[in-house]
């Protein structure tokens, strides 16, 4: 970093590294979109269904195996050759140990979901952790020297690749196949290009695994947790209503709660690191956090709210007719979408301050709700069933969590709780005028979905501003929001 970007203040630098996260985020998941949107016409719902059932054993093993090396990496003190050298040998190890007990499972995903092509589809995904484990550990570099410029372009490249292979697989084959050799290729593409854009060559070194063993174990935990919450309804729907249900319910589930998913996994990237560096400054910690948490809740409630609203025009405008049975479960795993990111959110100050084991009682709970929830509401409703089960206990759980960060991260309980209600009321209201709307307009599908859009966008934004003026004007969102306008106006005029 150049010298004046080490003198920005910590929240200029959260802003800075925040814009760079969500601009590669958000071009990955553009390319991945697209990608779906290509794939979904040229395949059927049971070849996402095949490979859905496949990913399940592939991530449950991947993130058993996760030893979180580049969060281990990124707090103080872990500066040294030997720090990286270590983490890239744990890296390795757990890609041949993944691999390995990949090939031997997969012929029991085929038999557990009756369904025998799965057997090699989980085979030819077990080179993924493999190669993988080969990274260039030196990447690890750009986000830890705040460097987010470059970690962009090594995640939009890396996706950039991939798309072509994937997509051109797809136009030759037809069939799930195309898919499996998208899961692969990518971590080779990855691989090289680690080496390309980072000038460190790491050497075998296990000098400080105990110290990173005492920092993942419990990560590992909560990971695994959050892993079986996150795919805990794909099986029951697997398993209960058939693998083309389950390509239908995968889908919508990968487009509803990408949107949200999208805006906070960058954000977090980019706040780990920041709040790493003002943890021992308790109020700077505490307003940091709290107007990061106040601006993920716009985001996640504007959007989630939003795409429950607009799923009816969503999904047969962009992934066509036979994807209009997902249209239902889509509107429910878009509010999931929003809920579940702002749990995720409040696992950072927790990480940081080394609560991990509090992350990881959070993900067993949720999963111990979830667990019967998502069995009885398949009987009960289907599909549809199963994602308002999600929506039922994500809400369950928020309070829970926002407790633990607010007694083990001293924050206030109130100001996390005031960076919430306001956004999620805004997106309430906005979600409730556009469904009393709506059927009074009638209008082509695509611009009753461009009505809408526009719509919401107002009225979120107006309902936001005056909840915020009725409040008295907390400190929030809505404060930074206006001070920016302003700042933009004056400039405007001045120049």
């Amino acid at each position: 970093m150049t010298r004046a970007e080490k003198a920005l203040s910590p929240s200029r630098q959260l802003v800075r590294g925040s814009a760079w996260m969500v601009a590669a985020r958000w071009a990955t998941r553009l390319i991945g979109l697209v990608s779906t949107v290509i794939l979904a016409r040229l395949l059927a719902p049971e070849d996402f269904g095949i490979v859905a059932i496949a990913l399940i054993a592939v991530g449950l093993l991947e993130t058993v195996g996760y030893a979180g090396v580049d969060l281990a990496l990124m707090r103080p003190g872990a500066n040294s050759r030997e720090h990286f050298d270590t983490a890239w040998t744990i890296q390795i190890i757990q890609g041949l140990l993944i691999a390995a007990l990949l090939v031997l499972v997969a012929p029991w995903v085929g038999q557990l979901f009756s369904e025998p092509r799965t057997v090699g589809v989980v085979q030819v995904i077990a080179l993924r952790p493999l190669i993988s484990g080969f990274e260039n550990i030196g990447v690890v570099a750009f986000r830890k020297e705040l460097d987010f410029a470059k970690d962009f372009r090594f995640t939009v490249y890396t996706k950039l690749a991939n798309f072509a292979i994937v997509v051109g697989s797809a136009f030759y084959l037809e069939n799930y196949w195309a898919l499996t050799i998208g899961m692969t290729s990518g971590s080779v593409i990855a691989v090289i290009l680690s080496y390309l854009m980072h000038p460190y060559r790491p050497r075998l070194s296990l000098v400080h695994v105990r110290e990173m063993w005492g920092f993942s174990q419990w990560l590992i935990i909560s990971r695994v947790g959050s892993f079986l919450n996150r795919k805990t309804d794909e099986v029951v729907v697997g398993r209960l209503l058939g693998t083309s249900v389950m390509g239908g319910y995968h889908v919508a589930n990968e487009l509803a709660t990408m949107p949200s998913s999208e805006l906070v996994m960058p954000l977090r990237r980019a706040l780990f690191p920041t709040l790493s560096k003002v943890a021992g400054a308790r109020d700077e910690f505490e307003k940091l956090f709290c107007l990061s948490l106040a601006a993920i809740a716009a985001l996640c409630f504007s959007v989630g709210f939003g795409l429950m609203a607009v799923a009816p025009e969503f999904v047969p405008l962009v992934l066509g007719d036979k994807w209009l049975g997902a249209v239902d479960a889509m509107r429910w795993l878009a509010l999931y979408g929003a809920f579940s990111s702002l749990i995720l959110t409040l696992e950072m100050p927790l990480w940081v301050m080394g609560r991990t084991r509090l992350s990881a009682a959070q993900t067993w709970l949720e999963l111990a709700l979830l667990v019967p929830v998502a069995f009885l509401a398949a009987h009960l409703k289907g599909m549809e069933g199963v994602a308002m089960a999600r929506v039922a206990v994500s809400i369950a759980v928020l309070p829970v969590m926002l407790h633990f960060v607010s007694s083990s991260c001293m924050i206030r309980i109130g100001r996390l709780y005031g960076a919430l209600w306001r956004p999620c009321l805004a997106g309430l209201a906005m979600y409730g005028i556009l469904a009393v709307l709506a059927p009074l307009v009638d209008a082509p599908v695509a611009l009753l979905l461009l009505l809408k859009v526009l719509a919401g966008v107002v009225i979120f934004a107006s309902v936001l501003v005056v909840l915020w003026l009725v409040s008295g004007r907390q400190a929030g969102i809505e404060e930074q929001a206006l001070r920016t306008i302003v700042s933009l106006v004056g400039r405007r005029f001045r120049g």
